[in-house]
């Protein structure tokens, strides 16, 4: 019996970042920038243990985005795989609010509660993706970015080619 794309992403084992596959392949990307609070080397923050993985990426200055940045967020189960995931590309200077600096996101932290608005459910449930730039409220279903190196592969071309991110619906 074959399964669903939604029995096959629950499935889904998630492993942890590889940090030296992703400045490998994305180092062309990646800035630094005086003023990035916690400025080390490439990563604007950096917290990696046997439990969780904060990191900043500041990006190239994008020519409508400003100074931007990729931050990821994992933390880990027992077995050592990805048990909740963030990766947020936003605005990182100047200093914004949440909604004001947020571009896109991708998370898979659960919205199944019965309260949840139904406009804040979605088929993939827990991943979905805040597709709204300017407002982290609106969710989509999210099938294909569940890995920094995904998230990463989503803004390269507009990083790359200085489009504008709009959202998509």
């Amino acid at each position: 019996m074959t399964q669903s794309k939604i029995e096959q992403l629950a499935l889904k084992k998630l492993l942890p970042a590889n940090l030296f596959s992703i400045t490998a392949q994305f180092g062309h990307l990646l800035e630094t920038y005086p003023n990035v609070p916690g400025n080390s080397g490439i990563y604007g923050n950096y917290t990696r243990n046997t439990n969780k993985l904060d990191v900043l990426f500041p990006l190239k200055e994008h020519p409508v985005h400003g100074i931007t940045g990729l931050h990821a967020l994992e933390s880990y189960d027992d077995a050592g795989y990805v048990r909740r995931y963030t990766y947020s590309w936003k605005i990182i200077i100047p200093k914004m609010g949440v909604s004001l600096h947020h571009i896109s996101a991708w998370g898979n932290d659960p919205h199944d509660s019965p309260d949840t608005p139904e406009e804040f459910k979605v088929i993939t449930e827990p991943h979905h993706h805040h597709h709204i730039p300017g407002n982290r409220r609106h969710r989509k279903e999210n099938w294909d970015v569940h890995t920094l190196e995904e998230a990463f592969n989503f803004v390269e071309p507009y990083i790359i080619n200085g489009t504008e991110y709009k959202g998509d619906n």
